[in-house]
């Protein structure tokens, strides 16, 4: 066993980034307070699919949306998401907006801010986590360095063919990406801006 930060990069294969990014906690069915969504440009169709999925079940009654510009957009992703909620039936009134983060820690150090103007932070017992799968790991650990200690989770993604172990291995497109996101995670955990972990 090492730590996360412990790993070299370059010793990087298929079968450890697999074990690192995908060793994550399935949907344990609770209800939340909010569902929380990390955003994305390219794959918010996905998030908010999963996240209108839960809100319509009355798993929750809240939904906080998180993401500012991004790499390369030009309406905030927050507001591309709440536009895209409120079509689908979310009430205006149950969408929590957090626009300014710019990567995954801003997205959680914003959102925390964004919780506690709105008053709900110190009644928030539980949130429901809604990412791409690949991105769970990551906000597990950022969630766990920054949020409050008394808050839980529950981790609400859909598993795809996009992210199986075989694509990992036959899909360069896939490999790259994914071999980017553990780099990346690595480097954080060295810096202390994410939790490190035992792998």
């Amino acid at each position: 066993m090492m730590k996360l930060s412990q790993v070299d990069p370059k010793m990087l294969d298929c079968s450890l980034v697999h074990r690192i990014l995908f060793s994550i906690p399935e949907d344990d069915f609770q209800r939340g307070d909010c569902i929380f969504v990390f955003g994305s440009r390219k794959d918010f169709r996905n998030r908010m699919d999963q996240a209108i999925e839960l809100y319509r079940c009355g798993r929750s009654h809240k939904m906080l949306l998180s993401g500012g510009y991004g790499q390369d957009g030009v309406e905030k992703e927050a507001l591309v998401m709440k536009k895209y909620a409120i079509s689908n039936g979310v009430l205006e009134q149950d969408i929590l907006v957090e626009d300014q983060s710019n990567n995954t820690t801003e997205n959680v150090l914003c959102s925390l801010l964004v919780l506690h103007r709105a008053g709900l932070l110190p009644k928030i017992s539980r949130l429901l986590i809604v990412s791409n799968p690949a991105h769970i790991k990551r906000c597990m650990l950022t969630l766990s360095r920054y949020m409050p200690r008394w808050i839980q989770y529950t981790y609400c993604y859909k598993m795809n063919n996009t992210y199986s172990y075989n694509n990992l291995v036959n899909d360069m497109e896939v490999q790259k990406k994914l071999f980017e996101e553990v780099r990346n995670m690595i480097k954080y955990a060295k810096e202390g801006i994410i939790d490190d972990i035992e792998i």
